[in-house]
Formats: C-alpha cells, structure tokens, sequence
C-alpha cells in the first residue's frame, strides 16, 4: 500500500480529534473521508499533507516515514474549499506558481513550465482561459485552476479538502464526475474529504467513515451501504430510525410485530435500524404517522413518524403510500432488515 497510516492520535487543547487510526489507500486508488463535522477527517488529511503532527503513530508513503520530511519532500497536491488562487496572477500563472518556486536545481526550464501548464489547461477543459484572472472566472473554474494548480507538480498523493464546498449543487454534481474523470486519467492517489453521503459514494472506490476521531468503516461504497457495520454507519449513509427491538429463539419482536430474525442476528435487546427506502405498507407491522405529503410530479415525498423519530421517504405516485392523508396511522414494515447490539 503506498500510503499506510498506523495508530494515529491527535489532540488539540485537550479536545482528541484522532484516537488510534489505522488506515491504507492503494496505488492509485480514490478513497473518501466522510463524516460529520468534528468526526477528525479534516485533520488527518492535514496530518497527510504535513500541516499537523500527530502526537502519535506512523504515516508511511511507499515506505518513506511521511512525517519525517517537510511538505514539500513528500510532494503532496492540496486543494481547498475556497480555491486558495492568487488573486493578481493569471490562471496561467496560478498553475505554474508550484513550478516556478522550486530551487533552481529542481525548476524546469520555462519552455517546460509552458508545456505543463497548457497540458493542465487542456485537462481541466480551460484551454482558452489561461490569460484571465481568478475574479473573472466562475466557481467552477475556479475550482478546476486550483486542481490543475495541485497537479502541476505532478504529485504522489493528492488531497482534496471539500472542494466542492462553496458551489451550488448543479456545479456540484458536474464537477463529481469531471473529477472522477481527471483521477482516472492521471491515475494519482487521492484521498478526498466531504460530509456529503452521496459525494463519497459517487466518487471514491472506497469510503472511510470517521466519528469522534476514530474509524468506523472502510469499504467500497455499495458494501458500506448493504452491509454497515453500525447503527451510526447505517444511519449516516441513508438516514434511519433506530428502533428498540428483542431476538429470542430467531425470532425478531419490534413494536408487538414478530418476523423471522436473520440467521446471522444477535440474540438478546437489539437496534433495528430501518430507512425509508426499505419501508412498504403491511396488515401487520410497525406503527407509523404519516406527517406530510409532498407531490413531486412522478414522484411523492413522504415524511412520516415513527416512535417519535422522523424518516423522509420518497415514493411513486402510483404507490400505496403515495395515496394516503397526513395524519393517517399505518403499519409498516421492513423489507431488508439490519440489527445492531443494543
């Protein structure tokens, strides 16, 4: 693994952001940290990029000891939220700044930084932009100088800190896939860092879950999703209600409705974790309130109540939930069911 972080801890005055982190990401591989704010996933991509320490364990880059050499040893591409670009600099001139400043031993030639940086321009699809300034470019544009910037260095592990961040969610979702686009292209290790669910599922190869500094779940996106391995997993990546519920003699009991408990369930109290999409109306099943109705077109939105936790769900028009009345009670039940211990 090129990038292998072991037993990482981190605290600031008092408050421990990382505890006891093990991580690898693959050559070449695009991996998400995804968590709540404070959940330390900011930090440990600071700690990658060298603008933290830890207080303790190893981060290790083919085998060199990353946190032994300075950021610029262990050449590492940065990208913001909010671009970070030179205001009185070109877009051409912002792209080559990582290339310009090096020591003269290292600096290519001019002719050479040209090349770089009309490469990158063709890249990031502003070829035609190179003379203008960051204030006469959109956000998105923005946002693709400040990645074509991070790769001009032609760096050995690149590192996205919400970069999405400050765009509107069209912009979002295109510049989604023209990232995922550009990683496959160059082939970079990447590791990303957003709190928005759908972000890391659509973009990375695998997803890494963090809560209260430590890591919950590492996996591909639809393992994480089928198979969590917590109800705050479960809950994080789809939104659920978690329900008190018993298994005796492999039978599962949750609001007076009994069914068969999967064979793999723990017996005793358990946490039955249900989202809305695994919802369908039954004779018999738990107790619901239907709290609003919102048509959608082709589509209805649906929130309902159960003991007293909420849980949007959205339906067909066509749909028997679809064709109910705000403050009608109901039973519904699971159609795939995950248990937790209690």
């Amino acid at each position: 693994m090129p990038l292998t972080i072991k037993n990482l801890s981190k605290s600031f005055r008092g408050f421990t952001a990382l505890r006891n982190v093990d991580l690898e990401v693959g050559d070449g591989e695009f991996l998400a940290l995804l968590g709540p704010s404070g959940s330390g996933k900011t930090t440990l991509l600071r700690i990658m990029a060298g603008l933290e320490q830890p207080e303790a364990g190893s981060v290790t880059f083919d085998g060199e000891d990353f946190l032994a050499q300075t950021p610029r040893e262990r050449r590492v591409g940065l990208v913001f939220q909010h671009y970070a670009l030179f205001r009185h600099m070109t877009v051409a001139d912002n792209i080559a700044f990582g290339l310009n400043v090096r020591p003269g031993k290292d600096r290519p030639s001019k002719s050479a930084i040209r090349e770089r940086v009309a490469e990158l321009l063709r890249l990031v699809q502003l070829e035609d932009l190179g003379k203008r300034y960051p204030a006469q470019l959109s956000g998105g544009q923005r946002q693709r100088v400040a990645l074509a910037r991070a790769l001009a260095i032609q760096p050995r592990l690149l590192l996205l800190d919400e970069p999405f961040g400050a765009l509107d969610a069209k912009v979002r979702r295109e510049l989604r896939r023209w990232l995922r686009h550009i990683h496959d292209e160059t082939g970079v290790t990447t590791v990303f860092v957003t709190h928005d669910q759908e972000e890391a599922l659509d973009l990375a190869d695998r997803v890494a879950i963090l809560k209260d500094g430590h890591i919950e779940q590492v996996d591909t996106p639809l393992d994480l999703y089928q198979h969590p391995s917590s109800a705050f997993v479960h809950d994080f990546l789809g939104g659920a209600v978690h329900l008190p519920a018993k298994v005796q003699d492999g039978v599962l009991t949750v609001d007076g409705w009994t069914t068969d408990a999967p064979k793999d369930a723990p017996a005793g109290e358990v946490i039955l974790a249900v989202r809305g999409e695994d919802l369908i109306l039954s004779d018999k099943g738990i107790a619901a309130s239907i709290v609003t109705l919102s048509p959608r077109g082709p589509r209805t939105r649906i929130g309902i109540e159960i003991e007293g936790q909420a849980l949007d769900l959205e339906r067909p028009a066509h749909d028997p939930l679809s064709k109910l009345s705000v403050g009608q009670t109901v039973r519904v039940r699971p159609d795939l069911i995950h248990l937790f211990k209690s």
